[in-house]
Order: C-alpha cells, then structure tokens, then sequence
C-alpha cells in the first residue's frame, strides 16, 4: 500500500471515528455541568490535567518507541521491532510504580483545598485523587498501545479506541444524572476505569493480529533503552516543559481567580481544541510516513506534503475566524448555560488555536526524524517564562484567565517562527 493511500485511509477513518467522538464530547460537557455544579466542573477539570501530567512522564519512551520501531518494521526486522515493545513495555511499568508511589506521597503532603482554592476539604479531594491517580497509572501502562498502531501505520485505530472510551464516559454520566446524587468521586472512576478498559481491549487487539511482536521478558534488551532514550532523552525534555506549559493553566486560574472561572475556560479551550484535534488527525499519519521516507531518501515527497500542509493552513485560518465569530452563540446553545465568557478570552484563545497548529505542521515532520534539539530548547523556554508571566498577567492586568491563555500562547510562539526555518534547511541540504 502506497503512502497517499495510507495517508487517505487512515485520515478518512480518523475524522469519521474523530467527529463522532467529539460529538459525544459536546454531549458530555453540558451533563457534566448538571451532574456537578460549576465549582466542582471546575475542581475536577482541573484534577484531571493534573494527573494527566503521568502521560507525560515516560521519559520521552513512548515517542521513542513509536519512530524506532516504525523505522524497524519499515525494514521488516520483527526481531528488532519484538525487542523495542518488550524494552518499552518493561521500562514503563518500573516508571509506573516510581509514578504511583511518588503521586502518593505528594497528595499526602500538600493542602489540596487551600491549592485550589475549593469548598471540597482536602480529606474529600484525596478520596478522588487516589482512585484515579492509581487507575492512570494503569492507563499510562497500556497507553503503549498508541505507538503500536502509529509505528504499524494504523492511526485510525487509536481514534477508533478514544471514541469507545467516550461512549463509555457518556454512558456512564446519563445513568449518574438519572440515578445517583451528584459525587466527584463516580466521575473520576469512570474516566479511570474507561481508559482502563479501552487500552486493554485494543493491546489484546494488536497482539492478536501481530502475535509475532507479543512483548516477553526474554526479549527485553537493556542497550534498546538506550536506543529509545538516545532519541527520547530530548523529547522527555520536551514533554516536561509541554507540562508546564499546557497542564497548569487550570491549576493557575483556580488557585489564583476560582474554580468557577476554570470552567469558562474549559469550555472555550473545549470548543477551540476541536480544531487543533483535527490538525493531529491529519498528521498522525504522516509521523510515520515521514520516517518511512526519510529512511528511503523520499525528500521530493516530504517537501510536496509539507507545501500542501502550508496551503491547507490557509483554509484553516478561514475556518478559526468563522468559529470565533460563533463562539459566544455557539457555547450558550452548546452548554444550556449564560457562563458569561469574555471577548478577551476568546480573541486570545483564538490566536493560540492559530499558532499551536502551525507549529504542528514542522514539529511532525521534525519529531518523525530525530531533529528535535531546537524543539527541546524552545519549549524549556517557553516552560520557563510560562508560569511567572501567567501569573504576572492574572495579577496584573484586567484579563483574568485570559491572561493564561495569552501566557502560554507567548510562551509557545517562537516555535511556530524558528522551526519552519529549521525544516527549510533540513530539507535544502538533501
């Protein structure tokens, strides 16, 4: 199968599994909102980045492991590709428990109420946190299962799976409004448990097919962690500063305004963030593809899909300026609720959107062969100015949480300036 035809199908296949599952999203929201009341969306909004942080925590391995064993089934050495998953594998699970075992002894340590800023005391909020501390744990385990479909070019598949975890979640959110009182805590087990079971159904689904790349301790080879961190030491460096950078917004606006105001936010970032979802759709394929061509000295077919992705930008910026004039319609009828958003944040938010999926397009590319000392270094500079000029912007100035926004939007911009530089001189030498 040809790379266009790759790319067609599993783009095709994503935005149909991806529109649905954002349609179930959209549906989800708004319950939610009357599940809970407006601080509690708030609370758990923000405990679930917070833990989600682990995702980001695997030492750059799962980045790692989804380019070198592309690059190892390109060349279809499956002794080489058994030996990556099973280093990978084991190498995530000892992360897991270290994960676990440290996430512990911080809920313990910190005053969780007084962090952010809630109603709930930190007795209640450690109730929560637990269970679902210890249900991402196992999430992040079986979140391998993502670079197994990427690296064997089925992308569509890691859609498919997110949209039955949806379902999940939406299901379970009609049966909590229809018959039990309002609790955080069944939230935070459905989303744990969900995740949970959608990586366990399609782990069995990939081995089942692929018995020939099932993980054993045998092949586990203490030189591919090298291997992996050789290429994953910098993208761990990116995925700690991408930490900072995008998962402690909501912490910043509910400890410093109020929990309340984190779901306006949530919301906008939900609506906006639709776009940026369908920007990763369409270049998920393409990390893969890139490596596979890159392998093969394919550069003319690089440098012509990069052109069509500039062109296809264009169309995009057209489509962002429509949702931003609809956004405020858009949210009431979307949410059932007058949140009172301000223009502020939606103008910023905007303009965000804008340069966070510009610099997708060169950060694939770029990810997808190894070139990435430029990205790491921007981003621990964008993490660096990010906390202390949100805060100075909240504190400051009359923007409120729009102030986080347009901090991390000044703290990612300069990659969306000096990486399509860093591409062009890449691909100018070849």
């Amino acid at each position: 199968m040809n790379r266009k035809t790759i790319i067609l199908k599993n783009v095709s296949l994503s935005l149909i599994y991806k529109i649905i599952s954002m349609g179930i999203v959209f549906l989800t929201v708004p319950l939610l909102l009357e599940y809970l009341d407006k601080e509690q969306y708030g609370v758990w909004a923000t405990l679930f980045s917070l833990v989600n942080i682990i995702f980001f925590v695997d030492g750059g391995i799962g980045n790692g492991l989804k380019t070198k064993l592309s690059e190892a089934l390109s060349h279809n050495n499956t002794t080489l590709a058994k030996q990556y998953i099973s280093t990978a594998y084991l190498a995530i699970f000892s992360i897991m428990i270290l994960v676990f075992l440290l996430g512990v002894f911080i809920i313990y340590q910190i005053n969780l109420q007084e962090l952010l800023n809630a109603s709930l005391d930190t007795n209640q909020l450690r109730s929560v946190l637990i269970p679902l501390l210890s249900l991402v744990c196992l999430s992040f385990l079986l979140s391998l299962f993502k670079g197994l479909y990427y690296a064997n070019q089925e992308a569509s598949s890691v859609e498919l799976a997110m949209l039955l975890y949806q379902i999940l979640i939406f299901s379970a959110i009609l049966i909590f409004i229809k018959y039990f009182d309002r609790n955080l805590l069944y939230v935070a087990l459905t989303y744990g448990i969900a995740n949970v079971l959608v990586g366990i159904i399609f782990t069995i689904n990939f081995f089942r097919k692929r018995k020939d790349l099932i993980p054993s301790i045998s092949f586990f080879q203490k030189d591919k962690i090298k291997d992996l961190l050789s290429l994953s030491l910098a993208f761990f460096g990116i995925q700690l500063s991408m930490i900072v950078i995008f998962t402690t917004d909501n912490l910043i606006i509910s400890n410093l305004i109020h929990p309340s105001e984190v779901t306006n936010y949530d919301i906008v970032y939900r609506l906006f963030q639709v776009l940026i979802i369908l920007s990763l759709i369409a270049q998920d394929p393409l990390w893969a593809l890139y490596t596979d061509a890159y392998q093969k000295e394919d550069y003319k077919w690089i440098k012509k899909t990069i052109v069509r992705l500039n062109k296809l930008f264009l169309l995009f910026l057209v489509v962002l300026g429509v949702l931003y004039a609809i956004s405020d319609t858009l949210i009431k009828v979307w949410t059932q609720k007058d949140l009172l958003i301000s223009q502020s944040l939606l103008i910023l938010m905007t303009i965000f959107t804008a340069v966070r999926v510009y610099g997708i397009i060169y950060m694939t590319f770029l990810n997808s062969i190894g070139k990435i000392k430029w990205q790491m270094w921007l981003y621990v500079l964008g993490a660096l100015i990010n906390i202390p000029l949100s805060i100075f912007l909240v504190k400051h100035t009359s923007l409120g949480s729009s102030g986080v926004i347009l901090g991390t939007t000044l703290s990612i911009i300069s990659m969306s300036i000096i990486l399509p530089v860093q591409t062009f001189k890449v691909l100018k030498a070849k």
